[in-house]
């Protein structure tokens, strides 16, 4: 019977056993279930930091830009009856007010400059250029472009222009604003990083006006760049696209504001895995280490259990083989359970048959 006995394990040895499974499997499952979901939602925290990431720089950038369109239209309206003089110290003010502004100037209904900050272009035939015939009837964004400022360096300007109107609604002159790039790149990049994104924009043509990303001038994946062409030119909602690399871009077309002239321009948000999610390793460890510490805490709680429960049989059990063995023994009554009081009480009727045979002759 021993031989046989050995076979088998304990009874302490396979619960421990079977509870070690179920628990590192449990343990396991959870951990694992837990990583995936804050995955899940650290793509939806990125996918929504894009979509808002990118309505936040949207409205930055047209508070900004607003601004100079109110500007000139107030400078048209005060000029509308405005001697050349007069224009030429409107023109000088604004430029001292602020580095936006490259030049401004004013053109006569001929094309002829008659006004310009600094002086500078008084008299060039305008004409032909794209701010005067379109500002002429109304106000219009002109495309980006470069200019030399007599300098070794080139700076990249766009102009907002509008005619000049009297009373009558006859255009008395053509008022430009020639903008810099750089204070828009500048004013981009700052909101971008307070926002902790990085930020790009393309004008009608494609050309790459602003880009705050570390990388500045490297390529965007191909299906970011068939986002941004699929969204001109009258698209009005955002795309988000998540790249392998972690990388989630928002393309919002056409991001500037009705009460202004169409730009044509798109805005490109990069969200970066690593910008927001320094703190979900340290989150998932965290829960990692709390499941850890629960099923520790379950399995200790189980053995005392497992302890309390067993105790008695193995009590009965080590009287049960005495008895088997002719030992005289005296089988406590236990209590823990129905189970164990009952087998006590059935060793304690046996011990009693067993001693009543013994006695007879």
């Amino acid at each position: 019977m021993p031989d046989r006995l050995d076979r088998h394990p304990k009874m302490n040895t396979s619960f421990l056993g079977i509870l070690g499974v179920v628990l590192i499997t449990a343990t396991a499952a959870a951990i694992f279930g837990v990583r995936w979901q804050a995955q899940e939602y650290q793509v939806q925290l990125q996918r929504e930091l894009g979509l808002r990431g990118a309505q936040a720089l949207a409205q930055t950038f047209n508070k900004a830009i607003s601004r100079e369109w109110d500007s000139l239209r107030a400078v048209a309206s005060r000029t509308a009856y405005a001697e050349p003089a007069e224009m030429q110290d409107f023109a000088n003010a604004v430029v001292r007010a602020g580095g936006q502004i490259a030049w401004v100037g004013f053109a006569s209904p001929d094309g002829v400059i008659i006004a310009g900050s600094r002086g500078e272009r008084m008299g060039e035939d305008v004409s032909q250029r794209n701010w005067f015939r379109a500002g002429f009837s109304g106000e219009t964004v002109g495309t980006a472009y470069t200019k030399n400022e007599g300098t070794n360096e080139e700076i990249s300007l766009i102009n907002l222009s509008m005619p000049v109107k009297d009373s009558f609604g006859n255009t008395q002159a053509v008022a430009v604003y020639s903008v810099r790039i750089s204070w828009v790149a500048d004013y981009m990049a700052e909101a971008a990083q307070e926002l902790e994104l990085s930020a790009l924009i393309r004008d009608r043509k494609g050309q790459t006006l602003v880009d705050t990303r570390p990388e500045a001038g490297s390529d965007l994946p191909a299906r970011v760049e068939g986002l941004i062409l699929a969204g001109r030119p009258d698209a009005d909602r955002t795309r988000l696209h998540r790249s392998d690399a972690g990388h989630l871009y928002a393309v919002l077309p056409n991001f500037t504001l009705n009460s202004m002239p169409g730009f044509g321009w798109t805005l490109i948000v990069d969200v970066r895995e690593d910008s927001f999610g320094a703190a979900f390793p340290q989150f998932v460890k965290n829960v990692n280490m709390i499941l850890a510490a629960v099923g520790i805490s379950v399995l200790a709680a189980t053995l005392v259990l497992f302890h309390y429960l067993t105790r008695p049989f193995q009590r009965l059990i080590r009287a049960a083989t005495a008895l088997a063995d002719g030992q005289m023994v005296y089988p406590r009554e236990e209590q823990s359970t129905r189970e164990s009081m009952l087998l006590s009480a059935v060793l304690a009727r046996l011990q009693t048959q067993i001693q009543s045979l013994r006695a007879k002759p």
